[in-house]
């Protein structure tokens, strides 16, 4: 696969590294305030950040040093990257369950358990599956077991949207999930055969900014 322009990767790895301090200054924010709804807020966004920062880290260093021939070099690259893809798949699903939550102390509205529950089941389904080794992690990722494993994660998706539509009037906050999933999935879909897709993964990242950045207000 052809290599980005320097000016790309350098422009990609800036935007990363904003995202990853903006995280962790909302954490840090977040868990100064001292209440309960703010602890959570505050273990969002580290598993937001902290989670992502797994495989974007890795992302970063590999864009500013470029391309290499060295196999061993190679090698560790993709197993660092599978790594990190892995730990944040299951740390943006368990950031739903946390942001449920959130939502409900926020606004004080009661939820239905039901769904809590329902959500909860698939956190764990989700998180099964990613650890599947069929999914090949280390190997680039399996595009069957991709949509295998995010099939629970669009469920959960689509009940947090239902969620903060019915019950919590967010509209704003619904859409912002609703374009982190659609951007999400395409580059599940279609990143293997068109890469250029993948930076479709920037107006996601931008979309749990704003999340981030309206509980911080």
């Amino acid at each position: 696969m052809k290599q980005k322009p320097l000016g790309m990767r350098i422009g990609e790895s800036l935007f990363c590294i904003f995202y990853l301090c903006f995280a962790a200054y909302a954490a840090f924010t977040f868990s100064s305030k001292g209440n309960t709804l703010s602890s959570l807020c505050a273990i969002m966004a580290l598993l937001l950040g902290g989670g992502d920062g797994f495989h974007l880290i890795p992302r970063v260093i590999i864009d500013l040093k470029g391309e290499t021939a060295d196999e061993e070099e190679n090698r560790k690259r993709t197993f660092y990257l599978g790594l990190g893809n892995i730990v944040s798949s299951i740390t943006m699903t368990l950031f739903y369950v946390y942001f449920y939550r959130v939502m409900e102390l926020r606004t004080r509205t009661k939820v239905p358990s039901i769904l809590f529950i329902i959500l909860v089941m698939l956190t764990f389904i989700r998180i099964g599956l990613c650890l599947f080794p069929q999914n090949d992690w280390f190997k680039g990722s399996n595009l069957k077991w991709g949509i295998i494993r995010n099939i629970p994660f669009v469920i959960i998706g689509l009940i947090v949207v239902y969620i903060l539509v019915a019950y919590h009037k967010s509209y704003l906050l619904a859409a912002l999930v609703t374009v982190s999933f659609v951007c999400y999935m395409l580059v599940v879909l279609y990143a293997r055969k068109k890469p250029a897709i993948g930076m479709m993964m920037i107006p996601k990242t931008i979309c749990y900014i704003w999340i981030i950045a309206i509980l911080l207000g």
